[in-house]
């Protein structure tokens, strides 16, 4: 294992000198987050569901899936791991999977696997507390909720530490196994409870003290409580669908004041940030929706609407959401199980963008069959840049479907280096000006049959910052005023073809 870091560890180093390199030789060369074609959802042409031929895929054998072309690899396996238990599968689609720098997996249950993020090989078992979440800003840490304790877990060494014992109650729980920290690991929510009797708490990790908590007693049924990823928002969720006072979705300040009821339905769905950079609750849509054509649903956290996403004759109708690419806001991904008779979107992972464009990018089948129970369920996660979906399928295998849990897979979209020199592209048939700049920037295509279809914005470490659809455009602008100084590659389709450019913002 210690062999395993260090070259990590020279690797990165490696790779922050080669930047450097190239950014003091005035040329861009980084790794660009490719994701698969932007589609319009009302143009997609669905088809019935073909069940996978052949013999089951090997432990740690990849192949290329048909939808996208991504790689897939199965990444468990229950003679490998000695057991058939949860443990060879992940926990949920709102728990991140990857740590904060993408080189750790885990998966569920206690003792969890910790694998290898890049080549999913077993490194070992760890005694990872209760709900333990990966730390998003340190990779080799996790929170978590043992007792009336809230612990940070070193994964590498297999200790702890008790950040806080929250004494006044018996037991302490991490939003009822569905929360997370802010994005920054400074806010967390927690439920306090002694015997019935239950207190929402709003903790601040960094400072040590508890900001705001509110008594809701033992009437009503919680199914969850968090803190947005911006951790400006306490999120409450209730099973029970409607407006009353333990119904439906709630947002409060991180004190408890300014109650916000937010929307009726509480289905399936995660917390995430919507293509404007607002904190909204992405989820199914229940019977009330299905009769308006609405069958997923963004709700702004802040109160200010609600937007259907998913808008499709037959619609969907059940499965999971991931908002977990928290590298890559903008962005749900859906893990679709219901019913194979029904062939909308079916046993398929597929991510929208949340905006009201009915943008979505299909990345595979995951040829899950749920039909033996909960523990089957497929709860596709991102990870953080959204180029990696870890999911559970059974593979409509019979010898599977028999044992409690589906082992865990890994799907990899292609990835490629972008690359653009210090020049003209193609005798001038892409312009960018001014560039330098201060904030917006003109792209602009000459020729009378040349257009613009896409655009993808880079910065220096190959993070997607810009990936729209646009409607065969000749100019376009980009407002660069959001991003920090500095140079960032431009990438846009013209006619089918990819042509990339360097923009420096002053």
């Amino acid at each position: 294992m210690k062999k395993i870091l260090i070259t990590k560890f020279l690797l990165n180093r490696n790779l922050t000198k080669a930047l450097l390199v190239a950014f003091l030789a005035y040329s861009v060369h980084v790794k660009a987050q490719n994701y698969p074609n932007q589609v319009i959802l009302s143009t997609v042409n669905y088809q019935s569901y073909q069940a996978p031929t052949g013999e089951l895929p090997a432990y740690l054998e990849s192949f290329t899936e048909d939808l996208s072309g991504s790689t897939i690899t199965r990444i468990s396996d229950k003679n490998v791991f000695g057991t058939s238990s949860i443990r060879i599968r992940h926990n949920y689609a709102k728990d991140q999977t990857w740590n904060s720098d993408g080189s750790l997996i885990k998966l569920a249950g206690y003792p969890a696997a910790i694998l290898d993020g890049e080549t999913f090989d077993f490194l070992f078992w760890r005694d990872i507390p209760s709900y333990g979440r990966w730390a998003n800003t340190e990779p080799n840490y996790m929170y978590g909720t043992p007792g009336n304790q809230f612990v940070k877990f070193n994964v590498l060494n297999n200790t702890r530490v008790t950040l806080k014992t929250f004494s006044e109650y018996s037991s302490l729980d991490f939003g009822y196994g569905e929360g997370n920290q802010s994005n920054d690991d400074k806010y967390v929510g927690l439920i306090g409870q002694n015997g019935s009797d239950r207190t929402l708490i709003v903790y601040n990790i960094e400072s040590n003290q508890v900001v705001g908590t509110k008594n809701i007693g033992s009437s009503g049924d919680l199914d969850w409580f968090s803190v947005s990823q911006s951790g400006n928002f306490a999120v409450v969720s209730w099973r029970t669908d409607g407006s009353g006072p333990t119904a439906g979705l709630k947002s409060y300040d991180l004190n408890f004041e300014n109650e916000r009821h937010l929307y009726d339905i509480t289905a399936h769905g995660d917390l995430g940030i919507d293509a404007a950079g607002n904190d909204v609750m992405v989820a199914y849509e229940g019977p009330n929706g299905w009769n308006n054509d609405s069958y997923v649903y963004s709700a702004r956290l802040d109160g200010q609407g609600v937007t259907p996403l998913f808008q499709y004759p037959g619609g969907i109708w059940g499965g999971h959401i991931s908002c977990r690419n928290t590298d890559r806001p903008g962005w749900a991904y859906v893990s679709e199980q219901c019913c194979t008779s029904h062939d909308v979107a079916s046993r398929e992972i597929f991510a929208i963008k949340l905006d009201d464009s009915g943008i979505i990018e299909r990345y595979t089948k995951h040829n899950n069959d749920v039909s033996p129970g909960n523990g089957h369920s497929t709860m596709a996660v991102p990870n953080r840049d959204g180029t990696k979906i870890l999911f559970a399928s059974n593979w409509d295998d019979n010898s599977i479907m028999t044992d409690p849990n589906p082992p865990a897979w890994v799907l990899e979209y292609p990835q490629t280096q972008l690359s653009t020199e210090d020049q003209e592209v193609e005798a001038n048939l892409l312009s960018v000006f001014p560039n330098p700049t201060d904030n917006v920037v003109t792209v602009k295509v000459s020729g009378q049959n040349n257009s613009i279809s896409a655009i993808q914005l880079h910065d220096i470490l190959g993070r997607s910052l810009v990936n729209n659809v646009i409607n065969n455009k000749n100019t376009i602008t980009i407002d660069l005023s959001t991003y920090p100084k500095g140079v960032y590659v431009l990438s846009v389709n013209i006619n089918g073809k990819k042509q990339t450019k360097k923009i420096i913002r002053n």
